[in-house]
């Protein structure tokens, strides 16, 4: 009997635990803005990617415990795959930080940037910044709606998050591609290892907003379903 109670009502929450770990993704990405200018200035960052590194491994050993406390569970308020889906989404977002962090240690531009060039990276920082928010909101939202056994209210609230996340999520697609015509507009002024970098860090970037924004849509559709 206790252990048939320990599946219906586990002692660790995965939801609880999938947000746990949407916390320390967001507080990996706090680092890019604050690693970019560093970066800029030409001052070490490496003291910031060993910081994420140590972020990376408390989110992976909450991913352990949640993918154990899951698996035994005999009761779920939503297919076992989508909240799997999520964990994935928001373990490759702190893995695309990491891989920017750690590629803002392997470089250095040889003479300044343009500012306006300077400028777009820091925008499109601060909003993957964003866009990871949203995201760590949407699944506090997750929980909330569980816990309130799918209020209407709470899916209303949720819909309207996620409609945010995806404008957030168009707007860093389009400064990106804007990033990227620039950054290849000043290929007579910029040497050529300098344009595949940048290309490689906004490509970073951008695909930790695309997999905060795919974490949105799965738990949208949670909320619907």
């Amino acid at each position: 009997m206790t252990r048939f109670l320990g599946k219906l009502f586990p002692q660790e929450s995965p939801l609880k635990l999938l947000y746990e770990h949407a916390r320390l993704v967001e507080k990996s990405a706090e680092q890019i803005p604050v690693a970019l200018g560093k970066f800029l200035r030409h001052e070490p960052v490496e003291d910031l990617a060993q910081l994420v590194d140590k972020l990376e491994d408390e989110a992976d050993e909450i991913k352990v415990r949640i993918r154990e406390v899951y698996s035994k569970l005999k009761f779920v308020y939503f297919d076992r795959v989508d909240l799997l889906l999520i964990l994935h989404d928001q373990d490759a977002v702190i893995d695309a930080v990491d891989d920017f962090l750690k590629m803002l240690c392997i470089y250095r531009f040889d003479k300044p940037l343009p500012k306006e060039l300077t400028d777009m990276l820091f925008e499109l920082a601060e909003r993957v910044q964003d866009a990871i928010k949203f995201m760590v909101e949407s699944v506090h939202e997750l929980l909330k709606l569980v816990e309130s056994s799918f209020s209407p209210a709470v899916v209303g609230e949720e819909n309207a998050l996620t409609q945010k996340v995806e404008s957030d999520e168009s707007g860093t697609d389009r400064l990106s591609l804007a990033l990227a015509k620039k950054v290849f507009s000043l290929k007579n002024v910029l040497h050529p290892v300098d344009i595949m970098y940048l290309e490689k860090l906004t490509r970073l970037l951008t695909r930790a907003a695309d997999h905060a924004e795919n974490v949105a849509e799965k738990v949208r559709m949670i909320a619907k379903s």
